[in-house]
């Protein structure tokens, strides 16, 4: 359990879940990319309950906000996204990750991560990237879903930029359309994790829930006063972050 008194793990699971709630509200995504790896690896939980306790916090924070702002959500781009990305990450879950080992996955992963960061600080057809493209969106979607079937983590930070690169979504507004897709995504999760009977300590789950939520308030606040341009060179820069970590670990 996440300790509650004086300890000196305290100020890192604090600084770790507040990360976890300002990716999740500057980027739209990125949360269980930090939140899993550090529950399994340094807080030393299972990995049913590690996926279950992100599922929950990152799921009803997420849900919460997609509330909220539902009036400004472009609801098409993320019926679009999800109806391609969703069912393709439980087939690729189902059928390519007990086949495809382990550094492969990870491989794929990272590499994706730079890819996608490098389309944003340089796009290649500067044309390409002027007007909306669904075909380009779609293509992104099941990439998207291959990748979260495969490890299952990491949909989320990919949201966004493909929004913003090919549905011309501000980066801002994009990022609200991710939390909307990572809501829908962690609800559908959820109802496979309730009926394999995973359960997590419910101290545990209200802790990390309101330090994420803390994060997600924080993050909001860097966000609006931040511009669209430079937020989007700052994703680009999480998005190399991440994927180097990844292929480094």
């Amino acid at each position: 359990m996440i300790p509650v008194a004086m300890d000196p793990t305290l100020l890192i699971d604090l600084i770790v879940l507040l990360s976890v709630g300002l990716a999740l509200a500057m980027f739209g995504g990125g949360g269980a990319v930090i939140l899993i790896p550090y529950l399994t690896r340094i807080a030393g939980y299972p990995l049913d309950e590690a996926v279950l306790l992100s599922l929950l916090t990152i799921g009803i924070n997420t849900g919460i906000k997609t509330v909220r702002e539902r009036h400004s959500i472009d609801w098409k781009a993320v019926i679009s996204f999800s109806l391609l990305a969703f069912p393709t990450a439980a087939l690729s879950g189902s059928y390519l990750a007990p086949v495809v080992p382990d550094p492969v996955r990870m491989t794929v992963f990272g590499g994706f991560t730079l890819t996608v960061a490098g389309l944003m600080l340089f796009p290649i057809n500067q044309q390409a990237f002027s007007r909306k493209n669904p075909i380009a969106l779609g293509i992104s979607a099941l990439l998207t879903g291959v990748i979260c079937g495969l490890i299952g983590v990491g949909g989320g930070i990919f949201i966004a930029p493909t929004l913003s690169l090919f549905w011309k979504t501000p980066i801002k507004q994009a990022v609200k359309g991710s939390l909307a897709i990572v809501a829908l995504q962690s609800a559908a999760a959820l109802i496979g994790y309730a009926g394999r009977g995973v359960t997590v300590s419910a101290t545990t789950l209200l802790t990390i829930f309101l330090i994420i939520a803390t994060g997600m308030v924080l993050g909001k606040r860097l966000k609006a006063a931040t511009s669209d341009r430079n937020l989007k060179s700052y994703f680009a820069f999480f998005l190399i972050g991440i994927g180097i970590w990844v292929l480094l670990r």
